[in-house]
């Protein structure tokens, strides 16, 4: 009793809990159980108290995604239109955000106000499909809260139906306490839903060389591919449905984990897009994540810079393509235009594309490989750009000089670039053509001041009127 109550427990509490379970263990060594019992009584309400009177209320607020933005700028026509659906898009994700020290005497309080917040979106109709618990102002958990967190979990997806209950710790090294959380309310193959009314595809129906599967990607897409890039494709690149089940490809994907456990907020955005867009239409998300980060056409051709007659036609149709969802409403003829004014360009890896502070002279469309944009004077601050993605427009548009450093993280990357000349010559030729580069812009202004990592989500914040 000695060894699992007090040396196998030692990394499980906090030092005010441990210290209580040493009070009691001396007084039932000494005075006996009566004794112990008193002094566990005594323990227990003075932890209760010095604590309820230290930390605050343990949710800081809730709201709908509505108007929040992941850093999945280029999703597909398709699985925008229902991200965008209120009755199927953001705002059936539920952000409950957590806040100060979260111990035993108000995880109850916790458990019981993510509860009464989910019975009033039920009375309401507004039912979430997945639920993100963001614990990234939280800061610390002791070990019995963190049992209660793990229950959470159970009650939130057996009582109220929600597909996806996704954790955000905060951290690389995940929660802030001693229990393994993390382990605990992480998804998996041993924690797929039971019974799901959602569950449309039968085990019998899936065959060996037919995986249907949703989640972390262990390995990055290239050994050269940076961490950034990793936590951005946090979803389904695992996901493959065979031609062979045609008639299932409309289907809800069979094995979406009932809860995963992110490190941002914005990695969990990402993941919530996904699953909507999966529990809608599979394919929908097979083929957003194939444009989002498909892999290096070029991989292995042995070429130095010039592409063979089979890649330039593969190139030419990858960013004709991408051209279309980039131009909302655009005609052939439009399209065409503008793809006739871009230059390709080659880059390998580790190539500077541009450097912080020099001056912009063009635009370029990703169409191959992938690019990390990084902030010199601010240590970590990163973002990846992928295939469909356009970079450099502010600064072509605006005449600003570059913000950040443009590199190669693959081994290979083709751009095409719009040139200022080029970008000027079509302003006074055909404004209604270049109108479209300036909605690009507008667009992705907008998305940004609408991205997760710009809103104090329940605090004074710079609106998108």
């Amino acid at each position: 009793l000695f060894i699992e109550g007090v040396v196998e427990s030692y990394h499980d509490y906090d030092s005010l809990e441990y210290s209580g379970i040493i009070l009691i263990t001396i007084t039932m060594t000494l005075a006996g159980m009566d004794a112990a019992l008193v002094a566990g009584f005594i323990a227990a309400l003075s932890t209760y108290a010095v604590q309820s009177i230290t930390y605050q209320h343990p949710i800081k607020g809730a709201m709908c995604a509505a108007t929040l933005r992941s850093s999945a700028w280029n999703r597909s026509g398709e699985a925008q239109k229902i991200l965008l659906d209120k009755k199927k898009g953001r705002e059936r994700i539920l952000v409950i955000q957590c806040q100060g020290h979260i111990f035993f005497g108000n995880s109850t309080i916790l458990k019981e106000s993510v509860l009464e917040l989910l019975v009033e979106k039920r009375r309401s109709g507004d039912d979430p499909i997945v639920v993100i618990l963001d614990f990234t102002h939280v800061l610390a958990i002791d070990s019995s809260s963190a049992m209660t967190i793990e229950k959470l979990k159970d009650s939130i997806i057996k009582s109220f139906g929600v597909e996806v209950v996704i954790f955000v710790c905060g951290h690389e090294d995940g929660f802030r306490c001693h229990y393994d959380l993390s382990l605990k309310v992480n998804g998996g193959a041993a924690n797929k839903r039971e019974g799901s009314s959602k569950r449309l595809l039968d085990p019998i129906d899936i065959g060996e060389e037919d995986p249907i599967m949703f989640e972390t990607c262990k390995e990055p897409i290239h050994p050269n591919t940076s961490r950034a890039q990793a936590r951005a494709s946090v979803t389904a690149r695992a996901l493959d449905v065979s031609n062979s089940h045609s008639g299932y490809k409309n289907a809800v994907m069979a094995d979406i984990p009932n809860s995963h456990v992110c490190e941002t907020l914005d990695d969990a955005l990402i993941f919530a897009e996904d699953v909507l867009v999966a529990v809608q239409d599979a394919m929908i998300l097979q083929n957003d994540v194939d444009d989002r980060f498909r892999s290096n056409i070029l991989e292995g051709s042995g070429m130095a810079v010039k592409c063979s007659k089979t890649q330039q036609s593969s190139l030419e149709e990858i960013s004709r393509a991408f051209l279309t969802s980039l131009c909302t409403g655009a005609d052939a003829n439009e399209i065409d235009k503008i793809y006739r004014l871009l230059e390709p360009e080659m880059y390998y890896y580790n190539d500077i594309v541009w450097a912080q502070g020099e001056e912009s002279k063009s635009l370029k469309l990703i169409v191959d490989g992938s690019l990390l944009s990084l902030l010199e004077d601010e240590d970590g601050a990163r973002e990846s750009c992928y295939p469909g993605s356009i970079v450099g427009e502010l600064g072509l548009l605006n005449g600003t000089r570059r913000l950040t450093t443009l590199k190669v993280v693959s081994d290979k990357a083709v751009l095409y670039s719009l040139s200022q000349e080029q970008w000027e010559l079509l302003a006074c030729e055909d404004p209604k053509v270049a109108r479209f580069i300036d909605v690009i812009a507008i667009r992705y202004l907008s998305h940004r001041i609408q991205h997760v990592s710009n809103h104090n989500l329940f605090g004074k914040r710079s609106l998108p009127v």
